[in-house]
């Protein structure tokens, strides 16, 4: 996990040990280190969340890090679910992932013009899953609609 995504978690009070230990090996596979990277590292996922915390802020002092605004913090964490939307296979998954986002979207970021797709998105899903009466969309549709989405949100356009 990114570190903008990460303080999204922090922020929202979502966080785990775990994603504290895998934003570690993300930083250590792309080179960057710190001997509080390398300790929070060696953590394992049951560990004390306040102890892993203690690392967490030296590696931060360590690597000069600052905690990003929110909008940053969540754009960030829209970006990793929308990673996870292009990878996921499952359809159930996917559309809860673009729900996810859509939250976001709508109570925390405040209709912002370049995500407003988003409750497009929803209203594809909510209708695919509820309404009895034919579409004018299928679930091949809004599934490929989804994973376009979350390309150009990360700039994967082809």
């Amino acid at each position: 996990m990114e570190t903008n995504a990460l303080f999204y978690k922090i922020q929202k009070e979502t966080v785990s040990t775990e994603d504290y230990v895998n934003w570690s090996h993300s930083l250590l596979e792309n080179n960057v280190s710190s001997p509080s990277i390398n300790i929070i590292s060696s953590f394992s996922f049951g560990d004390s969340i306040f102890k892993v915390e203690v690392y967490f802020k030296r590696a931060l002092n360590e690597l000069e890090i600052q905690k990003p605004t929110f909008e940053i913090s969540a754009r960030a964490y829209i970006g990793f679910l929308a990673n996870k939307i292009i990878k996921v296979n499952n359809h159930s998954e996917m559309f809860e992932l673009a729900y996810t986002i859509f939250r976001i979207v709508d109570t925390e970021l405040h209709n912002l013009d370049d995500l407003l797709e988003w409750y497009e998105i929803s209203e594809m899903i909510d209708r695919l899953q509820y309404d009895d009466v034919p579409l004018e969309f299928n679930e091949v549709e809004v599934i490929s609609r989804i994973k376009n989405e979350a390309k150009i949100f990360l700039g994967l356009n082809d």
